[in-house]
């Protein structure tokens, strides 16, 4: 089967590569198919799944009560950008296996440069049971008011507590992306509350991703929110961007989203 072969609706998208199970990735989409009432697709970029795989996958969805789909399809890593808009995906989670063929995450953030939806990374063997904590650092830059909307419907459907980690910086910008931010939260406190904090980082905005990853443990933050690079500068070619520098260092799954002038928020 082709990836434009692949027909779901609104479904949480796990993306494998048919021979290692993603069991963590798994967790976390089920979570969120749970907690918004939707479905999940696993879908392997592969020609067909191993029996290995296929009976781990059976074994997963054998108690799901959730409708899920699991399929093998031809197809790269950027072919899914076009997947995601086709099947209005809410969210996709990818799991880093160091044994896997895509185990280089920088593989996974040039590919998809151009998606349009969040994509969850998650490493292999981490525990998902919830996300009643998230942590969400802010910066000055504009397109951290993006998170506001995707954290709150983490606040509302999953019920997370959500850690507003302001980086210390001179001037109003990054005061005011925390302001708007709020506001929108707040414009659910009479049908569904979202509980939120805001922590003063001692980081500045080039730094405050980083400082967030260190804090994960202080939050009992079960995800951390960045926002990925706009353009590859030559630091970023040669040490590598600061997305990959946070995935490296977290001990939980890290929620990116791309900064487009043409992002938009699919109402989950």
């Amino acid at each position: 089967m082709n990836i434009r072969d692949i027909q779901y609706n609104r479904y949480f998208l796990v993306v494998a590569d048919g021979e290692n199970f993603p069991e963590s990735a798994c967790k976390s989409a089920a979570v969120f198919a749970k907690g918004f009432n939707k479905g999940l697709a696993l879908i392997s970029l592969a020609e067909q799944n191993t029996e290995a795989f296929k009976q781990a996958s059976e074994a997963f969805f054998r108690q799901a009560d959730y409708p899920f789909i699991c399929e093998a399809c031809t197809g790269a890593i950027e072919d899914l950008c076009d997947l995601t808009e086709r099947t209005e995906s809410p969210m996709l989670f990818i799991e880093i296996n160091p044994k896997g063929r895509f185990s280089k995450v920088m593989t996974w953030f040039k590919g998809l440069r151009d998606l349009r939806i969040p994509f969850i990374l998650m490493k292999t063997g981490m525990e998902i049971t919830d996300f009643d904590h998230i942590l969400v650092p802010i910066s000055y830059l504009v397109e951290e008011k993006e998170k506001g909307p995707y954290t709150s419907n983490m606040g509302r459907f999953l019920k997370s507590h959500i850690h507003l980690l302001q980086a210390k910086d001179y001037g109003s910008k990054t005061p005011r992306n925390v302001a708007d931010i709020t506001a929108l939260y707040d414009k659910f406190k009479e049908s569904e509350p979202i509980e939120y904090s805001i922590v003063q980082a001692s980081k500045d905005s080039f730094k405050v991703d980083r400082e967030a990853v260190a804090r994960t443990a202080e939050f009992d933050a079960k995800m951390i929110v960045i926002s990925t690079s706009r353009d590859y500068g030559l630091d970023d070619l040669f040490f590598g961007p600061k997305e990959q520098h946070v995935f490296q260092a977290t001990t939980v799954p890290v929620m990116c989203i791309n900064p487009r002038g043409d992002l938009y928020v699919l109402c989950w």
